[in-house]
Formats: C-alpha cells, structure tokens, sequence
C-alpha cells in the first residue's frame, strides 16, 4: 500500500525492492523538513526488516548505486544501511517518534552554521511512509 505520491526513482524502486525482499514490513521516506511532503532530492528509505533481509539486499548488486540510500532497521532499534560506506546508527539516538500511521519525527545532528567553535545541533525531520505489508499494517 503506497501512502504518498513518491517521485519517479521511488515508485521505480520499490517494485525492484520488494522483489527481492517481502520479509520487509515498512518503508519510510526520511529527511523531509517541515512542510515538505514531497520526497527529498538526495533519497533516503528506512525499512524495516531484519538481519536476514538485510544480508540479502547487501547482495543485489542491481539495487545499488540507484541514487536511492535504504536503512534496515534490524530489531525495531538498531539499522545499518544496505549498501555503500557502512553506517548504523539507533532509532532511539534518532528521538524517532510515529505520530500517526504515516508520519515519524525524528532529530538529525548536524554542524551548526556560522560556528567557528565546531557546534552540533539537532534538527527535528519528518519521515513519511511510503508503503507498508499487509501483515504490518493489520498489527498497526
């Protein structure tokens, strides 16, 4: 089930995604600011799945290198990113809170601007559900 209109790599990619991976329960669209419903340029998906889907995806060379970067969310917590340079990272680092079906809040670290002291501050983003399986979406 798609619940936003994504932008042609997405709604090119999740057919190829979900081919070679049903295991994956949801998939959000991450890195929207505020009032930004459309998806972001640089295209970051957050799925989740497990460490079997993950292993699996790290294998479909014809997945990579599409201009699209896919998280796995591994245990409802920790993800890693399917391919490329290896990132993890922790949902509850990220503050990531669902507020309803189709909409999570969540903080991204960055450098602060005009800083010359190398601060870090945390900007609130948006992440938007892209689709969903039927077997997630009856628990939900």
């Amino acid at each position: 089930m798609l619940f936003m209109s994504p932008s042609l790599p997405i709604k090119e990619f999740l057919p190829r995604l979900l081919l070679h991976c049903l295991d994956i329960r949801a998939i959000w669209s991450l890195g929207h600011g505020a009032g930004e419903d459309e998806v972001a340029p640089a295209c970051q998906l957050l799925a989740f799945a497990d460490l079997a889907t993950l292993q699996r995806l790290r294998k479909c060379d014809s997945l990579h290198g599409l201009g699209i970067d896919l998280f796995v969310v591994l245990d409802g917590d920790l993800f890693e990113n399917a391919w490329g340079r290896r990132v993890s990272g922790s949902l509850g680092r990220w503050a990531w809170r669902e507020v309803t079906p189709q909409l999570a809040y969540y903080d991204e670290s960055r450098w602060a601007a005009r800083s010359d002291e190398g601060n870090v501050v945390r900007v609130r983003k948006r992440a938007l559900l892209v689709w969903r399986s039927v077997e997630a979406e009856a628990i939900a």
